[in-house]
Order: structure tokens, then sequence, then C-alpha cells
């Protein structure tokens, strides 16, 4: 298989520090800010109608339902910083010049594979947090709202279109192993 040790040009090197930073940035965002959220009623008061799309609806907000809000963010945080850490690998390998090796692939595929569950997982998780908000409303005035939005739209579009260029990178360095043993 080639190696492609080709170092990287002065812009990309800049990109890769870039994207890495940002990376571990978004790494400690979402550990920090979800704990913080949850931890803080006021804060969950203010921001929780919007995010869960219950708007103006009355909401009980006791500790199980900041417990229960809490637990469904959890596999959001975790998918998050698993494709952080897919994000970072590749650049990694970008960074050492192996930009269509096996593991750039990998990585690049493990990225988008996160970006596309996330985008799907968002209106059900959404959702999920709407219904802890509600839950400790009397029988009749709790919700469950599920909504798609464009930027989810969007998401799901990228994710895809990721993966799909994930699957043609690697099915081009296989084809560009096939030609060189013909030569």
């Amino acid at each position: 298989m080639p190696q492609n040790n080709h170092l990287p040009t002065r812009g990309l090197r800049f990109l890769i520090g870039f994207v890495r930073l940002l990376a571990v940035l978004g790494g400690v965002a979402l550990v920090l800010v979800p704990a913080m959220f949850w931890l803080t009623p006021d804060w969950v008061r203010a921001a929780a109608p919007v995010m869960s799309g219950i708007g103006d609806h009355p909401m009980v907000i006791d500790e199980r339902a900041l417990l229960i809000g809490a637990t469904v963010s959890l596999p959001s945080v975790l998918l998050g910083l698993y494709g952080l850490w897919h994000l970072w690998r590749l650049f990694g390998e970008y960074k050492a010049g192996r930009v269509f090796g096996l593991d750039a692939q990998r990585h690049l595929r493990g990225f988008a594979a996160v970006m596309l569950a996330s985008a799907l997982l968002a209106p059900l998780l959404r959702a999920a947090v709407g219904v802890a908000l509600t839950l400790g409303n009397p029988p009749g005035q709790r919700m469950l709202v599920l909504t798609l939005s464009w930027n989810d739209y969007i998401a799901i579009l990228c994710g895809a279109v990721l993966l799909a260029i994930a699957a043609v990178m690697a099915d081009a360095v296989r084809l560009a192993e096939e030609n060189e043993s013909f030569v």
C-alpha cells in the first residue's frame, strides 16, 4: 500500500493545528457544559423549553427531571467525545502525511458515522428532554414533542456526504493499489 507520507503544506499544517485545538476545546465543553447545565435549575428553566420544543408549556424542574435530563444527554455527550477522538486521530494522520492511509480512512469514516448518528439522534434526545421536564406535570399536561429542524436535516446530509466521501476515498486507495501492482 502506498504510504503517502507527504508532509502537509503550511496552510494545511495551520488547519490541522486549528482543528485539533477545536477538538480539544469541544471535548472540554462537552464534558463541562452539560454537567453545569443540568446542575443549574435556573439555566434549565431558561433554556430547556426552547431546546426541547415544549415552549411555554408548564414544566416541573425537580431533582428527578434534572437527573433524567442529564441521563438522557449522556449518549449525545459520549457520541460527541467519540467523534472528536476520531477527528483528533484523523488530523494526526494528516499531520504525519498519511492522508490516504488506512487509519486516516478509518477515522474519517468513524467521524462521519458519528456525525450522522448524532444528527439522527438529536430530535429523539430533544423529545426525551421534553418528557423529562413535563413528567412531573399532572396527567394530561405531560408532553412528547418530536421536532425536526432544517439544521437537523442539514446535519444528516453532511454526515451522509462525509460517509460517502470516506467510502469513495477507500475505493480510490484500493484502485490505486491495484493499479500499482500491474506496473
